[in-house]
């Protein structure tokens, strides 16, 4: 799976606010054996903070992080 990025959080179906002032994020799966351990999600206080660029290099993170997990 992909990351996800989201423009605008008031508009996306189920967003759960952690924090009022968050406008947008993008959340990357965390995997572990095969199998989903977690996410890193990451908010913005602005609009379309993230971009596809964002989230390629937040998977190689990612990435790094799954590896440490098997």
């Amino acid at each position: 799976s992909k990351s996800l990025l989201v423009p605008d959080v008031e508009k996306f179906p189920g967003h759960i606010a952690c924090d009022s002032e968050s406008k947008s994020e993008i959340v990357v799966p965390i995997f572990a054996g095969g199998k989903i351990f977690g996410v890193l999600d990451v908010d913005s206080t602005e609009y379309a903070s993230f971009d596809e660029k964002d989230g390629h290099y937040l998977e190689k993170l990612v990435s790094e992080i799954s590896n440490s997990l098997k």
